[in-house]
C-alpha cells in the first residue's frame, strides 16, 4: 500500500513538473484590448506544407497544403494566416481571446507557446487626498492614485513630490506632517501597466507652507530687532545688507 502511494505521488510530482516546465517555455505576451496581434513561429529548415495554429484546445486556422486554408467561426473575420512563413494575424483582439496560443509546422508542434493576456489601457488617474478634512494640523493623510483599472492588470503605481522622481508604491500612501512633506508644493501620481501609461494632474500639498505668510513672519522678526542692531539677510539668489 506504502509503495503505492509513493508511486502516485511520484507520478504526481513528475505531472507538476511537466507543466511548471511547459508554462516556464510560453513567452508572455500583453496586448491591449482593440490591437492586432502577430506571432511569429519558429524557423524551419525545409519548405512549409501545413501550417495549424491552436488557441487553448481550439483551433485558429489550418492549413495543408493542397487544401484550403480554414479558421474556426470565432476568428474567421480577423486571423490571417501566411501559408509561405506561418505567421498568425489577429485583429481587434478582445479580452476573450486571452490564452494559450501554439503552432504546428509540417505536421510538429513548436517547443513553447505565447501566453496572450489582453487588457485595457489605464486611465487618466486623479490623485485623492483623505480624509476630506486634512489640512496642516493633521498629523498624517492618505494620498490614493485613483481610476478604474478594471481588466487593466497589472497595474503599477508611482507618485512625484513636486518637480522630484518618480517613486513606485502602492496605489494609496500615507503622508507625514514633517519638515520634508511640508516643502513640497504638489502630489501627482502615475498609472502604467505593460501596455501604457497616465499621469494624473498635480494636486497641491495640504501640508505645504504658505511661503508669503513665511516670508512675513520672518519680516517681523527683522523688525523686532532693528532697534538693537542691523539685521543681515541672506537672499537666496544675492546675497544683500539691509539695515533696519
Amino acid at each position: 500500500m506504502e509503495g503505492r502511494s509513493a508511486v502516485w505521488l511520484l507520478a504526481a510530482l513528475l505531472l507538476l513538473e511537466a507543466l511548471i516546465s511547459a508554462e516556464a517555455q510560453n513567452t508572455l505576451k500583453y496586448l491591449e484590448v482593440g490591437g492586432k496581434l502577430v506571432l511569429r513561429p519558429e524557423p524551419v529548415s525545409s519548405r512549409i506544407i501545413g501550417v495549424t495554429w491552436k488557441f487553448n484546445d481550439g483551433i485558429v486556422g489550418e492549413w495543408d497544403e493542397g487544401q484550403e486554408l480554414e479558421y474556426s467561426p470565432i476568428f474567421r473575420d480577423r486571423a490571417s494566416v501566411d501559408t509561405t512563413t506561418g505567421v498568425l494575424e489577429i485583429s481587434n483582439m478582445m479580452k476573450n481571446h486571452s490564452g494559450l496560443y501554439t503552432v504546428e509546422i509540417n505536421n510538429r508542434k513548436q517547443s513553447g507557446g505565447y501566453d496572450v493576456r489582453v487588457i485595457k489601457q489605464v486611465p487618466k488617474p486623479v490623485v485623492m487626498i483623505t480624509p476630506l478634512t486634512c489640512t496642516k494640523e493633521s498629523e498624517s493623510c492618505f494620498l490614493s492614485c485613483d481610476g478604474d483599472i478594471t481588466d487593466a492588470d497589472p497595474v503599477t503605481f508611482y507618485f512625484r513630490k513636486g518637480g522630484g522622481d518618480w517613486e513606485e508604491g502602492e496605489q494609496n500612501i500615507t503622508i507625514m506632517t514633517d519638515v520634508t512633506t511640508q516643502a513640497v508644493p504638489k502630489f501627482s501620481c502615475r498609472m502604467k501597466n505593460p501596455v501604457g501609461e497616465t499621469d494624473s494632474e498635480s494636486v497641491d500639498n495640504p501640508f505645504s507652507f504658505n511661503k508669503p505668510l513665511l516670508l512675513g513672519h520672518l519680516y517681523q522678526q527683522f523688525v523686532k530687532y532693528s532697534d538693537q542692531q542691523p539685521c543681515y539677510v541672506q537672499s537666496l539668489l544675492n546675497p544683500i545688507s539691509v539695515p533696519f
